[in-house]
């Protein structure tokens, strides 16, 4: 995943494989890096755009942080919200930053 948020943009299997290819000892197969991202791509992790042979694939999060909480937003729905407000309500900062990013959507 750290190759495809480092990219900031849709990539190909092949450029995810030479990537990391490039910062590791042994080399990973391209069948092995395509299954893994088809995979990440039916689990809603990484989007899949394209035809046949020619698919780009995106993360749909910027971050694994934003992958968990969407999630558990999705899994638990307001009670998950709900908790996180109440533990925010522990640091003001959080509260002003949750206020501006819902004045954000009004």
């Amino acid at each position: 995943m750290d190759a495809i948020w480092d990219a900031s943009r849709p990539v190909s299997v092949r450029e995810i494989v030479d990537t990391l290819n490039e910062r590791r000892p042994e080399p990973l197969a391209y069948t092995t890096v395509m299954t893994v991202m088809n995979r990440l791509a039916a689990k809603n992790v990484l989007t899949r755009q394209g035809e046949r042979r020619s698919y780009v694939y995106e993360a749909t999060a910027p971050d694994a942080a934003g992958i968990a909480v969407r999630d558990v937003i999705r899994t638990y729905g307001d009670a998950a919200v709900a908790h996180f407000v109440d533990e925010a309500r522990t640091d003001p900062g959080v509260l002003r930053r949750l206020r501006g990013l819902l004045a954000e959507d009004a």
